[in-house]
């Protein structure tokens, strides 16, 4: 993996930028290079986040993941996710270039201080997406801000994808953002470094195979990210996993793209 680290606040920036449209006004990161130059052209860009996929865990576990392995195989970076490192601060910094102090969304509930790539599109006559599973930010937040909202009511990355295929064919956002939540609920339940995670991220990584296919023939350009990491707590059986720290292993995030 590439040893260039990047911030989470670069990543609005960096799709203003393949969209050719401008970063949200309050946005402190820039737009990543590589990223921009790989994906010009993309008529659409779609960001699929399975949720506390950090670089603890993918350094550990990415061979089980073959899809995803194969294209951080061609391109590679980290990302750091902002303070405090938790799925609602992370996913709002995705879409307005800037952290919490900026931003004010510490909760999924919150609404939005600053502008955000939802409200540059929407200046534009062009559309978003937020997807999730009810009760987390990919629905509550993103798919509350968003054009439209997508909401898949299983909790299956199988069942989610579904729902994020049949809204791109049929409502063909410019930007969609989904978050692939249960992944953060396995390693909470066992730890980022159990085994016991793996039968989870297996069906990550092949529901994300199925869906690329589907994103890139209709023209998205793609990149895969998560919102912060997890660290190992307890041990034996009451090993679980747990995050919100500065540490490494909560902000540190392997991010890869296609197209």
């Amino acid at each position: 993996m590439s040893h260039a680290e990047h911030s989470m606040t670069d990543v609005a920036p960096t799709v203003a930028a393949v969209l050719e449209l401008p970063a949200p006004a309050q946005a402190t990161g820039k737009a990543i290079g590589e990223i921009v130059d790989d994906l010009a052209g993309c008529e659409r860009v779609a960001i699929l986040a399975p949720d506390a996929l950090g670089l603890f865990a993918w350094n550990l576990w990415h061979s089980e993941m073959p899809f995803l392995d194969s294209l951080h195989a061609k391109h590679s970076l980290v990302l750091r996710a902002v303070m405090p490192t938790i799925t609602p601060v992370n996913f709002a910094t995705m879409v307005a270039g800037a952290d919490k102090s900026v931003h004010g969304v510490g909760a999924f509930t919150d609404d939005f201080g600053c502008e955000t790539l939802f409200d540059v599109l929407r200046a534009r006559g062009r559309r978003s997406a937020g997807i999730g599973l009810p009760g987390y930010s990919g629905s509550e937040l993103l798919g509350r801000c968003a054009d439209v909202w997508g909401r898949s009511e299983h909790k299956s990355d199988e069942e989610l994808a579904d729902v994020i295929r049949r809204m791109a064919a049929e409502e063909r956002p410019d930007f969609l953002i989904a978050q692939l939540g249960t992944t953060d609920d396995v390693f909470h339940q066992f730890g980022p470094s159990s085994p016991k995670v793996l039968p989870k991220l297996r069906e990550t990584d092949a529901a994300l195979k199925r869906l690329t296919a589907h994103l890139t023939g209709l023209g998205y350009g793609i990149m895969f990210l998560s919102d912060h990491g997890q660290h190992d707590v307890g041990t034996g059986e009451s090993k679980g996993g747990s995050h919100g720290t500065e540490a490494d292993e909560d902000s540190l995030v392997p991010c890869t793209w296609t197209r």
